[in-house]
């Protein structure tokens, strides 16, 4: 490995931050490395705190956010994190606002409103602002507007800022308004807007053997095309793959699973569980080898996280990469984090 990093250190900005819905700490990175200093950051799931920990210190606690007091919560002047997306993904049971994940976007509402930072930043899935989800999105924004912020919001593409992934989320960033500003998101560097492929993040790393990242460890590839009058839906997830080949069935259009991904491309989204279904996206391995999913190091580097950062070995690999799906592209934050550690600067002098 050569040191992988696109989130190059800034210096200190003097500005602190309270994380919420830390996760493993993919966001972090980008935060800390736009020169932000994180004091205190929470999070419900024990494998993500381990390894947020791991990376970061001490400053990160187990805890369920409804429960905390939140007048125990340390005064920052940047709030940082998204709740929990499951209840507004496309792709779930949208539940929405009801769900019980949902819920907690109120609760973050709740924290903002009594701690009143500087600045917050909130992530999301881009479900958000679907027709189904969108009246709880737009009362979201209006609660924000109530509780004294100026609203600018963005569905941000990954691949948009030097990221090879096409990972759309929704960024919503409020500023105190008695601050007098309202953030602008920044615009890409030369030579970032949808310009890095899979060669450029993981072209250098040696092949991985099948172990754990096979289809199937204990058998060879399906050679087998499916007989005359063979039933498509009798065959496995795995001989799909294989008969496939990597190429897309038409279902629903999807961008991300049930195929190999080139050289030359983007990845789709990473998500928390690579080898199900339509989720299931292929190393661009040569022609003749087994099919294999990502390995969680090249699913950290499609999301733009420094080889720097490292997941504990006593966690396990579903676990792995549920922390790393779950994540906030690293380059990303570190964009949102630079350009509002300026703005802010650029409002006190």
């Amino acid at each position: 490995m050569t040191g992988f990093n696109l989130t190059p250190q800034q210096p200190a900005n003097g500005l602190t931050v309270l994380e919420l819905f830390c996760g493993g700490g993919l966001g972090a990175i980008g935060f800390k490395a736009a020169g932000f200093d994180i004091v205190k950051a929470l999070d419900f799931d024990k494998n993500a705190v381990k390894a947020y920990r791991h990376n970061f210190g001490d400053h990160v606690e187990q805890a369920d956010i409804n429960a905390v007091d939140i007048n125990d919560l340390p005064n920052t002047e940047v709030i940082f994190g998204g709740p929990p997306c499951q209840d507004f993904s496309v792709a779930g049971k949208g539940a929405g606002a009801d769900g019980e994940r949902g819920k907690l976007v109120w609760r973050y509402l709740e924290i903002i409103e009594l701690k009143q930072p500087k600045a917050f930043v909130f992530e999301n899935v881009k479900g958000l602002i679907s027709k189904r989800h969108r009246p709880t999105f737009d009362a979201l924004i209006e609660k924000f507007n109530e509780i004294g912020y100026e609203i600018s919001w963005r569905v941000m593409s990954a691949w948009d800022y030097g990221v090879a992934q096409k990972r759309e989320r929704v960024f919503i960033v409020g500023i105190r308004k008695d601050l007098g500003f309202t953030f602008e998101f920044p615009k890409p560097l030369e030579g970032d807007y949808q310009t890095r492929v899979l060669r450029d993040v993981i072209g250098d790393l040696p092949e991985a053997n099948n172990e754990g990242y096979g289809l199937r460890n204990d058998e060879k590839p399906f050679a087998h095309k499916i007989p005359d009058g063979g039933n498509w839906r009798n065959l496995t997830e795995e001989e799909k793959l294989v008969y496939w080949n990597g190429k897309v069935p038409t279902k629903g259009g999807s961008t991300n699973g049930l195929r190999k991904r080139a050289w030359d491309e983007p990845a789709g989204t990473i998500t928390t569980t690579p080898l199900q279904k339509l989720s299931c996206q292929l190393h661009p391995i040569e022609s003749g080898k087994a099919p294999r999913r990502f390995t969680v190091r090249e699913c950290l580097r499609i999301q733009s996280a420094p080889d720097t950062y490292v997941l504990p070995d006593d966690i396990s690999l579903s676990a792995q990469y549920r922390i790393v799906g779950n994540g906030i592209a690293s380059r990303v934050a570190w964009y949102i984090g630079r350009a509002l550690a300026d703005q802010l600067a650029s409002a006190s002098n």
